[in-house]
């Protein structure tokens, strides 16, 4: 068995799945369509965000968040990924800290973590 096959718009799919559900609902995120989503080769991570604000994303100013595909195998750990890059996307919607792992990230991460049955240790 192969595993999970990514594409963005099983990328897409997740990130409106999980902004229906709390608490992502109540932070106002923005639609699926205002995102890029890209899938990685990458092994060195799961995931990663990039805000708009940053010349890497291009011209579209659009905010990205890319999934690996070499790690990320099974539904479960696609919609934990997700949601770990939704608290960056956030805090970079919010201004509260770009990219970091703060203790503002924490206590999101705790809280998205006890909503939605993920491992707190391991996102």
């Amino acid at each position: 068995m192969a595993g999970l096959v990514l594409t963005p718009q099983i990328l897409e799919s997740a990130y409106e799945y999980l902004r229906l559900t709390p608490p992502f609902r109540g932070w106002d995120l923005p639609e699926g369509d205002a995102i890029s989503f890209r899938v990685l080769g990458a092994r060195d991570r799961f995931g990663h965000f990039r805000g708009r604000h940053r010349k890497a994303i291009g011209a579209n100013g659009f905010s990205e968040i890319a999934i690996s595909a070499g790690l990320v195998r099974s539904t479960e750990l696609l919609m934990a990924t997700m949601a770990h890059e939704m608290i960056h996307l956030y805090q970079d919607e919010t201004g509260t800290a770009r990219g970091h792992h703060n203790p503002q990230f924490h206590k999101l991460a705790r809280r998205v973590c006890a909503c939605h049955g993920f491992d707190y240790e391991s996102f």
